[in-house]
């Protein structure tokens, strides 16, 4: 009787097996055939850690990724638990947790291994699978995927195999999306100042369109700069122009905003305020203009005139908004420049 228990508990062993098998052979299937179709790699990930979840059965998946934003290199974390209702979420991360960055080989992690959590809003789970995401081009670590269950010895070999070939899939599409990203970073980013260039523009706009939330555009003219081309030279003019680039971009960074190369000596900054904040926010940036060091070392005055429009203060369209800002800016020229000027009535056309 015990050797015939035992030869029944060892065949539901394989079939549960075979089951898991070929479970995680369809998931890998199907991440392939999304990955045609899908042109973003956080849609990719949020598709493959919804078949992870759903499928193999753990409770928490997660993704670290290093990636660059806006020069700067961190990590982003795409994850996915049972404990926030199988919600996907994404957030960027500085710093990595300890067994990930000392992370080179898969390492299972025992209950009484485990410290912490990963996320402080997803508790300390029973079991952890910790697979490290490699460059193929010089064997360098650049993320992990780590996968959670709350049941102690969640994962078998078998499990942990599959996770480590999935593993090698999402290490080439992460590599790829990050040589996509750096290839779309340098077409959208203007060579001589360093921030974004006018392609940039209308997808800046679309994505503080889609928020529906108080919006301010300011057009910025570097006042007399054909004078400072023409007498001092072009490199002179051009140190200029990446002085004051840098200084709106310094200042849209610390409001949530962007600045963006508009074209020559103009430029467009657009912060997620309200009119008032926004004008005190602007003309605090154009006294500063003139005492960028440049200005000393070149021995001229740098001044700035600024034409601004605001959502919904001063229109309720967004497709208005650069244009009344341009038009406010002429007439700000025409007052006698360094000065912020806002877009009226006479600005804006009315369908």
């Amino acid at each position: 009787m015990d050797k015939g228990k035992e030869c029944c508990d060892e065949v539901s062993d394989l079939t549960r097996q075979l089951e898991q098998q070929r479970g995680m052979l369809w998931v890998l299937g199907e991440i392939m055939k999304a990955a045609v179709n899908i042109t973003s790699f956080k849609q990719l990930m949020n598709k493959l850690t919804d078949m992870l979840m759903g499928v193999t059965g753990v409770t928490s998946c997660y993704l670290w990724i290093q990636m660059e934003h806006s020069g700067i290199q961190d990590y982003t974390v795409f994850y996915r638990s049972v404990e926030l209702k199988d919600e996907f979420k994404t957030l960027r991360s500085g710093i990595l947790p300890k067994v990930i960055k000392d992370l080179r080989e898969s390492k299972l992690y025992k209950q009484e291994e485990i410290r912490s959590s990963l996320i402080s809003t997803i508790n300390k789970p029973g079991s952890r699978l910790a697979v490290p995401l490699k460059d193929f081009s010089d064997g360098s670590f650049f993320g992990a995927l780590v996968l959670e269950h709350q049941k102690e010895d969640f994962f078998t070999n078998n499990t942990i195999a599959f996770f480590e070939t999935l593993s090698i899939f999402i290490a080439s599409n992460a590599q790829n999306s990050r040589l996509l990203q750096r290839v779309t970073e340098k077409s959208i980013k203007d060579p001589l100042t360093e921030i974004y260039n006018r392609r940039h523009l209308c997808e800046a706009m679309k994505s503080y369109q889609s928020k529906s939330e108080a919006v301010s555009v300011a057009i910025i003219d570097t006042d007399n700069f054909k004078i400072i081309n023409d007498k001092m030279g072009h490199i002179e003019g051009d140190a200029v122009l990446k002085a004051i680039a840098q200084l709106a971009k310094g200042m849209a960074q610390d409001c949530d905003g962007e600045v963006i190369r508009y074209g020559g000596d103009e430029f467009v900054i657009i912060i997620p305020k309200g009119l008032v904040e926004s004008v005190h926010i602007l003309d605090e940036f154009r006294q500063s203009v003139q005492y960028l060091k440049v200005a000393y070392d070149l021995n001229t005055d740098v001044t700035v005139t600024l034409g601004v429009c605001s959502y919904p203060e001063i229109t309720d369209r967004y497709d208005q908004l650069i244009m009344a800002a341009d038009r406010a800016l002429l007439r700000g020229k025409g007052k006698g420049k360094n000065r912020v000027v806002l877009a009226s009535d006479e600005d804006i056309e009315l369908d």
